[in-house]
């Protein structure tokens, strides 16, 4: 039996399962014990956004006393060193409490285990000016310079052969999509797989999405009580020589969810048949009776959207009361004119200058903050100034009429870039992106078709945009004039 991608990416294993619920027999809506006062159990599984204590969907979790499992090495946090442990962008399950207020919670353990560990393998192809490919372990991995955490390693610099960690989750492609790149030393592999041809001690490891599979010798290793089984879900460690991995430890994984009062799940959706049946991050969810956020999510949910669903799981399905959207179609790169931070300075708008107009973004306790100048580690929104230049991934929220980001990273450097919805695009004029004008020039500006291939004119640029329904990338390059050095259609 081969597992599916619903499987594959496992939020957390059943042993976090057992934690949370009454018991390991499965079904029957297991709830959580004790915790804060007027608290209710929750499991939230996503990207860590945030320390002081630690930030995950939105939820600040104080860790004081919280047991940490970090790769299989186990500690207790004193609420004050996760930092220590974790990184920004490591996908982790926290099993705890939820107060009342919704926002903040009490965590009781705490799991984050990699996707896989390996060899950057042959080569790494660069989709665009932000996007890189390349394979570890057979599978296929994406890698973002503003999505992506790196760490040891820049988005730039990474070369074959590196050993990274990769973190992240799996789109409807079988594609992992890394929210937390970093690079390793030594020479120990992680790779997930199926249990198959088991001979005493020896397997062969099927790794879906990949291309390849892997012998396994694990006659020294430390293995599940009880043994193996063919068609077990494991994760092998080990050491890689072609296709043949010299294991040390085979650690049986979980293929399944108890159910949980609430659950709190980030991931891309996959399988998507309807409102009331898809899946995210290996969740079968159904959200037909949820609230939307943005309410236009519930007409355009589709295969490949990052998101964040809360609710119950009963009978092995989230029954989703909310869903919000992560990630976003709207890109920015720009100076900073002005911060206001809100109470608790966490939250609050900036306001990003283009030479057409302003463009103010606001960031709520989900959004994820890095720094690339070296000056801050962790950055917070009071360590963003005036002047500072800022990448962002963000999406429009109609119904409140703004941008919220999801991601922020400050850099050293940088140019006037947008990408978004295009309003308006008039030939020889200009095209308007998110109600900024920015003048196209037959002659100056560089356009260029979704597959990055060269067009004629302005006219040509207006006509693809228009029958395809194309967002646009404009690029304005210093000094900047209001006018698209580059106009390129995106997927």
């Amino acid at each position: 039996m081969r597992y599916s991608i619903r499987q594959v990416f496992l939020l957390f294993s059943l042993a976090v399962s057992c934690l949370v619920t009454a018991s390991c027999g499965g079904g029957g809506g297991g709830s959580m014990a004790g915790g804060g006062i007027g608290g209710t159990g929750i499991v939230a599984s996503g990207t860590i956004t945030a320390f002081g204590s630690i930030f995950v969907n939105g939820i600040e979790f104080e860790t004081d006393g919280a047991n940490r499992d970090v790769d299989g090495e186990t500690s207790v946090s004193d609420g004050t060193d996760d930092a220590d442990f974790l990184g920004i962008g490591m996908v982790v399950t926290v099993a705890g409490t939820l107060n009342n207020d919704g926002v903040t919670g009490i965590a009781e353990n705490i799991e984050y285990d990699d996707t896989v560990q390996g060899p950057v393998q042959g080569t790494i192809i660069d989709v665009d000016q932000f996007t890189r490919s390349f394979t570890v372990m057979g599978i296929s991995v994406t890698v973002h310079k503003v999505n992506t955490v790196f760490d040891n390693v820049a988005f730039d610099t990474l070369q074959t052969d590196d050993l990274v960690e990769v973190s992240g989750f799996f789109d409807a492609a079988g594609v992992l999509q890394a929210t937390r790149l970093e690079r390793k030393t030594g020479s120990e592999i992680e790779v997930k797989g199926t249990v198959t041809g088991l001979a005493g001690d020896t397997f062969t490891l099927a790794v879906d999405y990949a291309a390849t599979t892997y012998s396994v010798d694990a006659t020294a290793a430390e293995l599940p009580a009880g043994g193996l089984v063919n068609n077990q879900f494991v994760e092998v460690k080990g050491t890689l020589a072609g296709t043949a991995i010299a294991a040390t430890r085979v650690e049986l994984k979980g293929n399944g969810f108890d159910d949980v009062e609430n659950a709190s799940i980030e991931g891309i959706v996959t399988d998507f048949t309807d409102i009331g049946d898809f899946w995210v991050a290996g969740q079968q969810v159904n959200a037909s009776g949820a609230d939307f956020n943005p309410a236009s999510l519930m007409g355009s949910i589709s295969n490949g959207m990052e998101v964040e669903v809360e609710g119950p799981i009963q009978s092995g399905v989230l029954m989703a009361s909310k869903l919000e959207a992560r990630g976003g179609n709207v890109e920015i790169g720009a100076r900073v004119l002005t911060v206001e931070t809100d109470a608790g300075g966490v939250t609050g708008d900036i306001t990003l200058r283009f030479v057409p107009g302003d463009l103010v973004v606001s960031l709520d306790n989900r959004t994820t903050l890095r720094d690339e100048t070296g000056l801050n580690d962790p950055l917070t929104l009071s360590d963003i100034h005036a002047g500072d230049v800022l990448q962002v991934v963000a999406y429009r929220d109609a119904a409140l009429d703004r941008l919220i980001a999801t991601e922020m990273r400050r850099e050293p450097s940088g140019y006037d870039r947008l990408v978004g919805p295009v309003d308006n695009c008039v030939a020889g004029s200009h095209v308007t992106i998110l109600g900024l004008d920015f003048a196209l020039f037959d002659g100056t500006t560089l356009y260029q078709d979704e597959e990055e291939q060269p067009l004629p004119s302005s006219a040509a640029f207006c006509t693809a945009q228009s029958a395809g329904d194309f967002p646009a990338k404009i690029e304005d390059m210093p000094p900047p004039d209001g006018t698209a050095d580059t106009a390129e259609l995106e997927q």
